[in-house]
């Protein structure tokens, strides 16, 4: 292999850019791991009970544009859950400055504001309500999550809901009081301390996640899922927060997505060159 790791250290704003820019809005080109894939993937497999039932064309009854945006919506909040988790592990390791937490949810409002698609932004916080609402039943069904795992949990009795509700209501109002001190946007604050609730997480949680999302999108597309219809799109919602690690980890190990994927091609052909030679003998 000949490629090398780009020496240029990338901001955060670099890498959500980089992000929204090659991953969502301005794909080179579709292959089984990005997002246009698990979008175009769902569209062919999504069962819509309503249009199937009535015989009505599946265009007809839903609007890909709409479904697109919406997509687009929980990509980027997706995008912005990895992003907290990713930099939570790397926060000590590389000793960040607690300040670190507001940068990604700043800049992407930002940047969809400045590319006229607040429309997205808007979107995204059905979603970012839903995050809170799974915390909120996994509180109450007493399931220990992120920094709320420690909690000793000896009985499913009333009490130990009243205490385990009693600690995540302290634990957002830290997280509030964090994430205020680095940002007066009162928008960003509350979408971020929910965030905050669900980290660390892995990709078991995602999946919780997925559930809730998947509903809340075709709720405001107003179109009832088949069970197999909900479990395809709850695989492009896992599908896309996995792309976001995938993206993420990437730049960490290379210095930037690119780089990442000159390396990915160089070691293509490396295997290639073997295999022919092999084949020679």
């Amino acid at each position: 292999m000949k490629s090398s790791k780009s020496k240029r250290k990338l901001t955060t704003e670099d890498v959500c850019r980089e992000y929204f820019e090659s991953q969502i809005f301005h794909l080179k080109g579709i292959d089984e791991a990005s997002p246009a894939h698990f979008f175009i993937d769902a569209s062919i497999f999504l069962e819509v009970t309503d249009a199937s039932s009535k015989g009505i064309d599946f265009d007809a009854f839903l609007n890909f544009d709409a479904f697109l945006k919406e997509m687009t919506a929980v990509n980027i909040e997706l995008f912005g859950l990895a992003w907290l988790n990713h930099n939570y592990e790397l926060r000590k390791e590389l000793s960040m400055p607690e300040s670190f937490i507001t940068e990604e949810i700043v800049f992407t409002k930002r940047y969809l504001q400045d590319t006229g698609r607040s429309d997205i932004w808007e979107r995204m916080s059905f979603y970012n309500d839903e995050i809170l609402k799974t915390i909120a039943e996994q509180t109450v069904a007493l399931e220990s999550w992120g920094d709320l795992r420690d909690i000793s949990v000896v009985t499913r009795e009333e009490d130990q809901v009243e205490i385990a509700t009693k600690q995540l209501t302290e634990h957002i109002h830290l997280c509030i009081n964090l994430v205020s001190k680095y940002t007066a946007d009162s928008e960003c604050t509350e979408r971020l301390a929910t965030r905050l609730l669900y980290v660390p997480c892995d990709i078991s949680r995602i999946v919780a996640l997925s559930q809730k999302l998947s509903l809340t999108l075709m709720g405001r597309l107003g179109c009832d899922l088949s069970q197999a219809g909900l479990f395809a799109l709850q695989r492009v919602v896992v599908g896309v927060y996995g792309n976001a690690v995938k993206y993420l980890d990437a730049v960490r190990e290379w210095g930037s997505y690119e780089a990442a994927k000159d390396a990915t091609r160089a070691l293509v052909e490396d295997l290639k060159r073997v295999v022919r030679k092999q084949q020679q003998k």
